[in-house]
């Protein structure tokens, strides 16, 4: 390894300073740094399955795998199998922007700090602007789209969406684009906009 660092040849090593100069592209981190700062992202999530989803128990839930990092905290979708009221069968999808910063004991969900941000950690406080999609399957099709603003999210209300967003009969209807009979899955987005909150 040292022969090759000092071969004159390759032109890594000085021989009249006698030294040789490293370099390190750091650039990566700094993307990845930078977007984690950012103000507004979108979040994606693919609930496979579907049909199978649709038959389980109210209350059922499923969130995002992935995690996106905005104003140095991580968000994630979160989707629920809900019911308009008690007196019917009528199974609807509940979906929601939820931050996995409350969500103890899970190494993928602690808030990051830094000195590019001064919120705490401990006392997080965001105001939030979010639409939220059900992605079309067709491109002659319009996203199923709602929108919510100025919510407030902090450790005690670290979610907001809609409990009643479409039915699955809508969701599953195959005339609405939304749903890959296919593949049995559907395509939820979220794209939005953090700011921090005045306490």
């Amino acid at each position: 390894m040292r022969e090759e660092l000092m071969d004159p040849v390759k032109g890594l090593y000085d021989e009249n300073e006698d030294k040789f100069t490293l370099a390190i592209d750091l650039t990566v981190q700094n993307e990845r740094e930078k977007h984690i700062y950012e103000s507004n992202g979108t979040i994606e999530m693919e609930i496979e399955n579907l049909s199978e989803f649709a038959r389980e128990a109210f209350g059922s839930g499923r969130f995002s795998e992935s995690v996106l990092y905005i104003k140095g905290f991580p968000w994630k979708i979160m989707a629920l199998l809900n019911s308009k009221n008690e007196s019917t069968d009528q199974k609807w999808l509940g979906f929601y922007l939820w931050s996995a910063a409350a969500e103890k004991g899970r190494r993928e969900a602690k808030p990051l700090t830094s000195s590019r941000t001064d919120i705490e950690a401990e006392n997080w406080n965001f105001k939030c602007s979010a639409t939220l999609r059900i992605v079309s399957q067709k491109s002659d099709r319009a996203d199923f789209s709602r929108d919510f603003s100025g919510q407030i999210f902090n450790e005690t209300s670290n979610s907001s969406g809609f409990s009643n967003f479409i039915t699955f009969t809508e969701l599953m209807n195959p005339s609405k684009g939304f749903y890959d009979k296919d593949a049995d899955k559907v395509k939820l987005a979220i794209d939005f906009i953090v700011k921090e909150a005045d306490n």
